[in-house]
């Protein structure tokens, strides 16, 4: 009976704990600036891509877009693909890689998260590669494996993309795509 109880409490603990975690902390970003977003910007990186798409078609080419470009489309397909996730920012990182920061709504509370990762184009259908994932306090290890889950499981990873880029270069807010 004791033993019962014991392990009752811990798993109480055990949960408790986690939503401390979850529920608290607001993970930093790679850069300390708000990116705007607006429909026109959004228009803009579809622009881009339809030229990049046309020039690939007869040879090589290359699009830049800025971190309004891909923010402003990120929330835009968002919202196509219903995910639960506002106050969307992407940001393009000085080491390479991307990072995107968003709230999330579980059990009613909100909870902010930051993604690190990178897009894989080593397949026929480029896909997001989620390197590690911050949640409030939540360690990294956990919060990573809770919301490649959750990609994998709506198909939220794999990008749709009428060209698939042979190589990505991400600087400091921006990013450059190129087809050989």
């Amino acid at each position: 009976m004791i033993a019962i109880a014991t392990l009752g409490g811990l798993v109480i603990g055990a949960i408790v704990m986690g939503a401390v975690l979850i529920f608290t902390g607001t993970p930093e970003a790679c850069a300390d600036r708000t990116i705007p977003v607006s429909t026109a910007a959004a228009q803009q990186s579809r622009t881009l891509w339809k030229e990049f798409k046309a020039s690939a078609a007869t040879g090589p080419a290359s699009v830049t877009f800025s971190e309004t470009h891909i923010t402003s489309r990120g929330v835009e397909w968002v919202e196509e693909k219903d995910a639960p996730v506002e106050d969307l920012q992407v940001y393009l990182c000085p080491s390479g890689y991307g990072e995107a920061t968003g709230t999330v709504s579980y059990l009613g509370r909100d909870i902010k998260v930051l993604a690190r990762g990178t897009l894989d184009l080593s397949g026929d259908r480029p896909r997001i590669e989620v390197k590690s994932v911050e949640a409030g306090n939540l360690p990294s290890a956990v919060g990573t494996r809770i919301v490649n889950a959750i990609l994998n499981t709506n198909d939220l990873k794999t990008l749709d993309l009428s060209v698939t880029p042979d190589t990505i270069k991400i600087v400091d807010q921006s990013v450059t795509l190129t087809k050989r």
